[in-house]
């Protein structure tokens, strides 16, 4: 048997002819059978417009169009040309750079934009297949041919293409069914294009299970979705389970048919474990990680109370390391590189080379991301390695001061950045979706309590909500806007020697990073046990005649160095 992605769907079109296959926001059904006639009419409609294997098909289609998405990326795999996931993510001049530069046959668009213009033919999805056979295109299709071209997913730069081949693609399937299954629906409001919408809709296809899609993710819709369709299985991104968390109750429709709930992307928000039995109550949560360049390598766990914010271990065939700058393991407990690889398939290369080189190693890949494993293999990611910010030469990791920040009882999730800044290079933004009352002084405090002076955010924001691609993951690019002035810290750097000297020793007293001269002392965690330390330093070390009561009476920097004046020089061993 030939395992390549369109064989998945005609043995369980053979199988289950008439199981629903695809149920888009209750309303639009496809059977097994159907999709599968419909694609192979789809290739034949794709032969007679001039596209032949090996070409290159961009699905420019969007959440609406689910049920053509299915058809036509069937099809396009079945001709043996190549699909490129593009789903309506790009912009007109981004989608202008993929079609032209890589050389792309046609552009497949749902009814709703298919007369807009775009470089090469642009075809109606809902076209393409009319009055062509049913009948398989007389085309071979090998494992190692490439199927499709996903895109990563562009939160801290530009998206890249990544091929992957029919063994890729089927290479997470562990079975490949003889006989009649039993049908274990899953519903899901996944991104078109993801690579998490990609896994679950292959296992289903092959699976011989119904997709239920949701084509908008709100958490009353999506629940009563579920609810209607006795759903077994729901897959989700973290996000999805902060909103389904916060939700009002009359928002909620229980789902207990659900028996798991699985999140990828990143782990489970800590602070959404408690409130997500109300939704499903009879579901065990599951986190999986993976990535775009890495599929089918993945890793999992049953999230666990004692480790809420692990990824797991590796699944199946697949195998996780982490690596420091040198490439060589790094032991346990130590934050490093994470690397994957697939033990059933080859690993994924890149479109084209946009300059960071090949992330492809003795078949090992390297996933950009940051993290550690524990004594007993369990993964944790503490961010990316893009996300490294410098804050006055230190290197700190944004993912470890968002795990610390969302520890916090108050807060249901954190971003956190770097924000450029013309004196001190870099100082650390945070950003946080509360979850009950609290302000930035507490946060600051439970930071200062869990991180190194170095980690603890300069700037903290309660925001609510936070910027996200259609994935539902934060963008952090956008990170800034969410500033008073945009792209741009509210932080006033020390502008004469004596205010550096004062903030110097603000920031040692209080264990911050950086102290700005319009920073309130009460605001960034001072208090009167603080002011006598302060006052204390500021006495020794720079000579000023100033007390606790003084720093309390003028709670800024600007403003006690207005106040006071040194009276002798500071000591030779202080460093600036």
């Amino acid at each position: 048997m030939t395992r390549v992605v369109g064989e998945l769907l005609a043995r369980s079109a053979r199988l289950v002819p008439d199981r629903a296959a695809v149920i888009v926001d209750g309303q639009t059904t496809l059977t097994f059978a159907e999709i599968d006639a419909r694609a192979n009419a789809f290739a034949h409609g794709l032969r007679a417009r001039g596209v032949e294997p090996g070409h290159r098909v961009a699905l420019d289609l969007g959440a609406a169009d689910w049920a053509y998405y299915v058809v036509a990326y069937v099809g396009v795999l079945r001709l043996g040309a190549v699909a490129l996931l593009t789903a309506t993510r790009f912009p007109d001049a981004e989608l202008d750079r993929i079609v032209t530069g890589y050389n792309v046959a046609a552009v497949i668009r749902g009814p709703e934009h298919a007369a807009a213009s775009a470089p090469g033919p642009v075809l109606d999805v809902t076209t393409v297949e009319c009055g062509q056979p049913t009948t398989p295109v007389p085309v071979t299709v090998r494992p190692e041919d490439p199927a499709e071209v996903i895109f990563t997913s562009g939160t801290t730069a530009r998206p890249r293409g990544v091929v992957a081949t029919h063994a890729n693609l089927t290479g997470a399937q562990t079975t490949w069914p003889t006989a009649v299954r039993a049908n274990q629906p899953v519903a899901h409001a996944l991104p078109l294009g993801s690579v998490a919408a990609q896994a679950v809709l292959l296992s289903c296809l092959g699976g011989q299970h119904t997709m239920v899609v949701a084509s908008r993710f709100t958490v009353a819709d999506f629940t009563a979705l579920a609810h209607r369709h006795a759903v077994t299985t729901v897959c989700l991104v973290p996000a999805m389970g902060h909103w389904l968390a916060q939700a009002p109750a009359e928002e909620v429709t229980v789902v207990p048919s659900v028996k798991g709930v699985s999140f990828s992307g990143a782990a489970l928000p800590v602070a959404a474990l408690p409130d997500l039995p109300r939704v499903f109550p009879n579901a065990t949560f599951f986190n999986f990680y993976t990535s775009t360049e890495t599929y089918p390598a993945r890793v999992a766990t049953r999230v666990d109370p004692a480790r809420p914010e692990s990824v797991g271990r590796p699944v199946g065939a697949s195998a996780v390391q982490v690596r420091g700058p040198d490439g060589a393991e790094v032991p346990p407990g130590t934050v490093g590189e994470v690397w994957l690889r697939a033990g059933n398939a080859p690993p994924r290369q890149l479109l084209d080379d946009d300059g960071t080189g090949s992330p492809v190693r003795d078949g090992w890949t390297r996933t950009g991301d940051l993290g550690y494993l524990d004594d007993e293999g369990y993964l944790y990611l503490t961010g990316r390695v893009a996300d490294i910010v410098i804050v006055g030469g230190v290197n700190v990791s944004t993912g470890r001061v968002e795990q610390v920040l969302a520890r916090h009882p108050a807060v249901a999730e954190a971003a956190v950045c770097g924000v450029d800044h013309p004196v001190l290079g870099q100082i650390l933004a945070a950003f946080v979706v509360p979850r009950a009352d609290t302000t930035a002084r507490d946060l600051r405090e439970h930071a200062r309590q869990h991180l190194a002076r170095a980690e603890v955010p300069a700037i903290i924001r309660i925001v609510a909500d936070l910027p996200r691609n259609a994935a539902g993951k934060v963008v952090k690019r956008d990170l800034p806007a969410l500033l008073d002035t945009p792209g741009e810290a509210e932080f006033v750097a020390p502008r004469t020697d004596l205010e550096r000297r004062i903030a110097d020793v603000w920031a040692r007293v209080l264990q911050l990073g950086a102290v700005g001269v319009t920073d309130n002392f009460f605001e960034i965690g001072g208090d009167s046990l603080a002011a006598t330390r302060i006052a204390g330093l500021l006495r020794e070390e720079l000579g000023l005649d100033v007390d606790a009561v003084a720093i309390l009476e003028a709670p800024s920097v600007a403003e006690l160095a207005a106040t006071v004046v040194p009276d002798r020089k500071p000591e030779a061993s202080w460093k600036g």
